[in-house]
């Protein structure tokens, strides 16, 4: 693994990440061709400081960045798999440069009202995924906790018995 990647710098996922990926989708995407990279997708570092990117199949973190995204807090594992759902529905055939591109628009908020996953929009379809993998690796309460910060995007009920009924629902099938 490489250690210390500077601003500019890019790797390929670390063993870790490639597993905890796996856990979410299976292998459903190219690991092997996942770059990350710590550096602005935009020109002249326009991506702002927070804000992490995958519009072509490799993900640009600025201050996010971590060395091995599974060795890190929950709410850096969920940015790490909303990223790399955009990689997942990009090599399903989605255009996420084009969506991305007016993703600042688009709200992430999103309810479990009985659609399949695909119904939804690119980000809610990323956020619904990152969140459901907090509710099933870190737990109702960090799931809950991390909904309070507004890192986790459902609106409705969150009772422990409904969201977990209703996060299998609208993931039936997944990852296709």
């Amino acid at each position: 693994m490489t250690k210390n990647i500077k601003e500019g710098g890019l790797r390929t996922l670390t063993p870790g990440e490639i597993e905890l990926a796996k856990t979410v989708f299976f292998s459903t995407i190219q690991y092997h061709k996942v770059w990350i990279h710590r550096d602005s997708y935009l020109p002249f570092n326009l991506q702002d400081s927070n804000t992490a990117m995958a519009p072509d199949g490799e993900i640009y973190f600025r201050e996010q960045y971590r060395e091995d995204f599974s060795q890190t807090l929950p709410h850096y594992q969920h940015l790490f798999i909303h990223e790399m759902s955009h990689v997942w529905q990009r090599e399903k055939g989605m255009n996420v440069i084009c969506r991305g591109l007016v993703s600042w628009l688009v709200s992430y908020r999103y309810k479990l009202d009985g659609r399949l996953l695909s119904e939804y929009p690119m980000e809610q379809q990323a956020q619904i995924i990152a969140d459901n993998f907090i509710l099933q690796n870190a737990g109702y309460y960090a799931w809950l906790n991390m909904r309070l910060k507004h890192i986790v995007t459902l609106d409705g009920d969150v009772h422990k018995s409904v969201i977990r009924d209703a996060y299998k629902n609208t993931l039936r099938g997944f990852p296709w």
